[in-house]
Parts: C-alpha cells; structure tokens; sequence
C-alpha cells in the first residue's frame, strides 16, 4: 500500500476519512456561528471571511482542531517526521465563492518568495500543504473543494481534468498549496463553512510563505469593519 507521502507527491492532494469525530466539528461549526451572529470584524469577500482567528485568539475551539492527535499522526506521515510547522495560514471561509487558483503569494507580497516555489534550493523544496476541514457534510452535493489531481508540479493555472471532492463531516481534504483547485461556484443560502490551515517543512520554501502570510494577515487585522452587507444566516 503506497505511503500517504508518496501519494500527496504524485497526486498533490489526499482526503483522510474520519479524522475528527462528528460532535467536535459540530461543537466548532456552533463557535463559528455565534461568532458571527456576535461580531462584526469581517471582510466580506464574495462571501465572509475571518481572518487569522488563531493568531487573535477568538475561538478556542475551532483552533484547537489543529491540535488534534489524528491530525498530527497523519502530518507527520506526510512530512515523514516532525520537523514541519504551522506556519501562520489560518482562515474560515462562510459561503466563499472562489474561481480557479493556486494557494501562493500574490501582488504586494509576492516579494517574499525569494526563490521561485517550483524550485530547489540547497536539497531543499517546497513543502506546504492546507488542511482543510469542512463544518458540513457535503456527501451529497458539489459545495466543496473541486481539484486538479497532478497540477501542484506546474506553475500554470489550467484546471483541467479536475474532480469533485465530497468530504463528509470529520474527513480532512489536505492538498500541495500549488495545486489547481476552486472553491464553490454560486451562493446557497445556508451556512457553508471551511476551516483551512497551513502546514509547512522547516526550510527556507515556508519561512518565505509564512513572512509573507504574516505580512498579509497584518493587513488584514487592520482592514477589519463593520460591512453592511453581509448575508444573514441561520443555524440550519
């Protein structure tokens, strides 16, 4: 049986079934919700964002899902040891309508990669990868992650051949933050909401992307405003 490193390597992503327990993700999906209901420190962006939550300290238990015992067992398959790190990426998307792309740093803090991520450099290379846990289960229809299996070794955007990820309530979707992937296509009127956190190699690869993160969430942290037009949701 191949080894869940060889198959991130080849295809750039991988979906680990049954990490979380159902009431875990159902007691973070409630924080989130009240968080929303309560404060209004979002960047509404084709949906709504919350920005760095770990970092401001404003829900313990959705943060504490990075901690989780399965998580790091299957990380640390991933990375073939411990030397790896959260490196800073961390954010909530609540009906976020994304198009194609790749998870690398752009514009103003494109600066911080200081050497090109399809590269080597001194035996090393890039390795990060974005956790990614669903709130919901989306056994059923197309509101989660769609994937470009094999994109994450070219630099070009294409997203061909992709597929349709249907992660159910506990799975984690975990992917080479180069890959070609998109996110949800049009507005439901529920809640759909995405926890994503980053995981990188200690190298030079993650300490630029996590220089450049901070950078960003910083600005972020103080774009935060009240926004009129956020979507009122319910807990359904």
């Amino acid at each position: 049986m191949p080894k869940i490193s060889d198959i991130l390597s080849i295809d750039g992503y991988l979906i680990c079934k049954w990490t979380f327990d159902a009431p875990m993700i159902i007691e973070a999906r409630e924080e989130i919700l009240n968080y929303i209901k309560d404060y209004n420190e979002l960047i509404s962006c084709n949906g709504i964002s919350i920005v760095d939550f770990v970092g401001r300290n404003i829900l313990p238990k959705t943060t504490s899902l990075m901690n989780n015992k399965k998580l790091i067992e299957i990380l640390n398959s991933i990375f073939e040891s411990d030397n790896y790190r959260f490196c800073s990426h961390n954010d909530i998307g609540i009906n976020r309508t994304v198009g194609w792309h790749k998870d690398k740093l752009n514009n103003e803090y494109e600066k911080y990669e200081t050497i090109p991520i399809w590269s080597t450099y001194q035996g090393e290379k890039h390795e990060i990868i974005k956790v990614l846990i669903y709130m919901q289960d989306h056994g059923e229809d197309e509101n989660a992650l769609k994937i470009a299996p094999g994109t994450h070794t070219n630099p070009i955007i294409t997203g061909k051949n992709w597929i349709q990820t249907k992660p159910r309530i506990g799975d984690v979707v975990i992917f080479d933050q180069r890959i070609d992937h998109c996110g949800m296509l049009q507005q439901i009127s529920v809640p759909r909401i995405l926890v994503s956190f980053g995981f990188g190699k200690n190298n030079i690869f993650t300490d630029n992307f996590e220089n450049g993160t901070k950078a960003r969430q910083n600005t972020q942290n103080k774009m935060l405003k009240n926004s009129t037009n956020l979507i009122q949701y319910s807990k359904n």
